[in-house]
């Protein structure tokens, strides 16, 4: 029996779409098919009549140019308005499995890159009434504070779905606070763990083709069985560029955790870079945008350079496996958290002590690594934002481990993970060795994980940063200020007078400030206490006083006098991740007073003594200066 029922709506619009063009190309290929005829007509018909023949192709042949040039405009409608109904069907399509799986697409993008590129188009129609809407309100109003998060929750939606190169990009140019609203930053640093997770049967197709050679289909689960056991399909996590599993060694039984890079990423990455880059090329020739991004001497270009260089090391896990062992090396962590010598030294020249007391990372196993594949030492932990049942004074000895962590990485080590998010810190407790009282309980230790975005410094910046904390501790604008220029922030021709202006009115106003408290229980000697106590001396033996005013510099009057060096936009991104997790473990948590302590550590012990001596002698001149006055 014939069914009576109407058609999907989608597919009844799609026949009548279809019907359309048919009549139109109906239209223009009748009178084609009538010279094809002619044409044929002097084999049939013999030589005699084959110049009347030619005659009738010529009339034929004008008549269907002329259709041609009166019907182009209705076919050309028609052939546009049809592409555009089965875009928004496709469009419809995928809109529906990515509200299942929000990685659904990324697969059919690496392989359609005009696809993507519709997506992209699409973002823009969906950000666009939310900005018109924003450009409305008042500056520092509570709407317009809700429209930019609402924007920048939809955004990150939108590069979710986009694919894991659009993931990083927006997560790299979240570490750059010039460029993008506080709440853009904010949506855009949760991206990582909404990344959902391949388990069973994908899990084991993505772990093939991490093994395989191209050689035949067979040959990366050949592989991968030769080298690993008791594979576990469930994922222990899940990120943009890949997700971990835990296995087993073949050769040896160790129990490891198998990082697998999920497919085509070089491909898209070659696709879309290469336009990505020419993007920012036309907009540095925007007359208003040209040399300055966000208020900073930077340009797009460079900006996407650097992300470039950054987003290729990530998706070769070999470059990671190196960062990791490198790290590892320089504090000290041996297989199983034991202590091991450290390649790194103090300022001073010593060898610093192993942090294995208070640090661990894990093991790499580098032979048995690859480009798509790195494999390490199975390491468990706790979440580090699962703090129940932690005491206080553990969560403040963390956070103080986290601040030592980065100040020997910038100072010391000069290398460092730009990423210290929730997702790649955990928390393990080390059982008190024997011989111990009884009583004594397990001590927390510190666990990173992932070393894809690594940054190197120099050793300028690396002074640099010490110098800055330092002047930061002992509330010194002038000394800010010389830290910058050795730092290389201030361009030449930079107005000193004006910036040191802004620091020290940054220090009276509160906005740059450090919990001396809790400095002053770690023993530390502030250089405005000991002037103060030289001006104590010195007002016994004078009434004379100097009073000074700060000068007001509007932050737009110095912004100008910065540019900024992609080093140290991504020691802003760590810092800015550190705090975030600092304030989890300890509300009063700031990055300068938990790691100032350990100054001491860094210099070594000959430098921090002589450097402490010639900060007293500085006052002691400073103070007699103004008693001669």
């Amino acid at each position: 029996m014939t069914s009576l029922r109407r058609p999907k709506k989608e597919h009844h619009s799609l026949s009548i779409y279809m019907g359309l063009i048919t009549a139109c190309l109906l239209r223009v290929t009748h009178p084609i098919a009538l010279a094809a005829k002619a044409v044929a007509a002097p084999v049939e018909l013999g030589e005699a009549v084959a110049p009347s023949v030619l005659g009738r192709f010529g009339t034929l042949a004008r008549r269907v140019l002329t259709v041609t040039k009166q019907q182009w405009k209705p076919i050309l409608a028609v052939l546009v308005s049809t592409w555009m109904v089965l875009s928004l069907i496709e469009s419809k399509k995928a809109c529906e499995r990515q509200s299942l799986d929000a990685t659904s697409e990324w697969s059919r993008y690496a392989m359609d890159p005009a696809a993507r590129g519709g997506a992209v188009m699409m973002i823009t129609f969906r950000l666009l009434p939310i900005w018109l809407r924003q450009s409305l309100c008042k500056e520092g109003s509570e709407e317009k504070t809700k429209l930019r998060a609402e924007s920048g929750v939809l955004f990150a939606d939108e590069l979710l779905k986009l694919g894991p190169l659009y993931i990083k990009l927006g997560q790299i140019l979240s570490c750059r606070e010039n460029l993008l609203p506080e709440e853009w930053i904010s949506a855009m640093e949760r991206l990582q763990d909404r990344v959902p997770a391949k388990s069973g049967k994908e899990a084991l197709e993505l772990a093939y083709s991490a093994m395989s050679s191209g050689k035949s289909d067979d040959d990366g689960r050949e592989a991968f069985e030769r080298a690993f056991q008791n594979f576990d399909s469930k994922p222990l996590a899940a990120a943009s560029l890949g997700q971990v599993h835990r296995a087993e060694l073949k050769e040896t039984g160790e129990r490891v955790a198998i990082k697998l890079q999920r497919p085509n990423l070089r491909q898209i990455y070659d696709q879309d870079l290469a336009l990505l880059t020419k993007i920012a090329t036309m907009v540095d020739k925007i007359p208003q945008g040209k040399g300055n991004v966000g208020g900073v001497s930077q340009s797009w270009t460079d900006i996407f350079a650097d992300a470039k260089g950054i987003l290729y090391r990530e998706i070769d896990y070999r470059d990671e496996a190196d960062n990791a062992m490198r790290f590892n090396r320089d504090f000290g962590l041996g297989v199983g958290g034991k202590e091991y010598p450290t390649t790194a030294l103090s300022l001073d020249g010593e060898a610093l002590p192993s942090a294995a007391p208070w640090l661990r990372a894990p093991h790499i196993y580098r032979k048995q690594s690859s480009e798509k594949l790195l494999v390490m030492e199975y390491v468990p932990s706790t979440k580090i934002t699962n703090i129940v049942n932690i005491t206080m004074e553990d969560r403040e000895y963390l956070a103080d481990s986290l601040a030592r962590t980065y100040l020997r990485s910038f100072c010391n080590n000069r290398f460092f993970s730009t990423d210290p998010h929730p997702g790649n810190l955990g928390i393990e407790f080390i059982q008190p060795p024997e011989g111990v009282n009884k009583d004594a309980k397990p001590k927390p230790r510190l666990v990173m994980y992932d070393f894809g975005q690594a940054c190197e410094l120099q050793s300028a910046q690396a002074e640099g940063i010490l110098t800055t904390i330092e002047a930061i501790v002992d509330m010194d604008a002038d000394r800010c200020v010389t830290a910058f220029s050795k730092m290389g922030v201030l361009k030449d021709g930079a107005n000193f007078a004006k910036v040191r202006a802004k620091v020290q009115d940054n220090f009276e106003t509160g906005k740059i400030t450090v919990k001396r408290k809790k400095l002053k229980k770690a023993g530390y000697k502030f250089k405005d206490e000991l002037e103060q106590e030289q001006s104590t001396v010195a007002s016994s033996t004078t009434t004379n006083t100097t009073t000074t005013t700060t000068a007001k510099v509007k932050d737009s009057e110095v912004m100008g006098y910065f540019t900024l060096p992609a080093e140290y936009a991504f020691v802003a991104r760590a810092l800015s991740q550190m705090d975030g997790v600092g304030k989890v473990l300890d509300p009063d948590f700031d990055f300068i007073s938990s790691a100032a302590p350990y100054i001491v550590e860094i210099k070594g012990t000959s430098t921090y003594l002589q450097d402490e001596w010639k900060k007293w002698m500085s006052s002691v001149t400073k103070q007699f200066d103004n008693w001669k006055l």
